[in-house]
Order: C-alpha cells, then structure tokens, then sequence
C-alpha cells in the first residue's frame, strides 16, 4: 500500500533539511504524541494516540533515519507497536531547490501489517495515513512559519 505527495517549504533545501533530521524538533510535530521516549541522533520513540475509528488505545512508534544524503534525500522507517496491532512504514523524502524556496516529494509505503490491522480495509488504511501525514506537514509549514520562515 502506497502514498505520496509534496509540500512547499520557504527555506533552503539545506534548511529544511536540518529540521527534518533534528530529531527533537520532529518529535515535537508527531501528531496525537502522548509522550516522547526517546531522542537520539537519527532516530526517536513515542507514544501516541491516534484518533483512528479502527484503532483504539495507544502505539509506541520508532522513527528512525535508515538512509541520507544531505541536502537532497532522506530513507525513514517506522514501526508502530500497539496491542494486537503492528506496522511497519517506510518513506522516502526527496528535497529540491525551488525558486521560492524547497519543493518536497514524498513517498510512502505501508510494508507490513500485523494482527488487527491485518483485517481493515487498505482504503481506511490510506485514508487515515494520508490524513495524518497531511497534519504532519501542516505542522512542520506551521513551526518553520514560526521561526521567521527561516529554518
């Protein structure tokens, strides 16, 4: 199952590029996070409640950065762990200068699903990542819109 999409950004690639792998500042933009872990250099774990109709209850979440190149890609793996539910999703950020600033081309895939979310529908599925995602970098515009547009 995969999705994708892009987002603007009004900073420089190398910018951008340097708050996405400040893992402090993307946990902080996790949405529905009921806590924070652990923060390392490349990768991060929490707990969040997601407002999921086909999940209850939280998922402890590991992001993690399995592959770079500064300033133009980024390779993230997350594992999601909740009761009697697991996922795996592996995403791919691609970064490019823009006469207004970074244009970033997303994409995901959801790589393994266990237990309970083996039985929900991939469009509820896609549905509800893509929602989540689209709050994600809403976040991000919002935070880097905070700091004077620089990042």
């Amino acid at each position: 199952m995969e999705f994708s999409g892009s987002a603007l950004f009004e900073c420089e690639s190398v910018d951008l590029w340097d708050r996405l792998t400040d893992m402090t500042f993307v946990s902080g933009l996790i949405p529905d996070v009921q806590r924070i872990n652990r923060i390392e250099s490349t990768e991060f774990s929490c707990r969040v409640r997601p407002s999921l109709s086909f999940l209850k209850g939280s998922l402890d979440l590991t992001f993690k950065i399995v592959d770079a190149e500064k300033p133009q890609r980024l390779k993230v793996q997350t594992t999601g762990k909740g009761m009697a539910v697991g996922v795996v999703v592996e995403a791919e950020l691609n970064l490019t200068a823009v006469e207004t600033g970074t244009k970033l081309v997303w994409t995901a895939s959801i790589v393994e699903r266990k237990g309970l979310l083996k039985a929900v529908s991939a469009g509820l599925i896609q549905g509800a990542a893509q929602r989540v995602v689209d709050d994600f970098w809403s976040a991000v515009q919002e935070a880097l819109g905070s700091e004077g547009g620089n990042a």
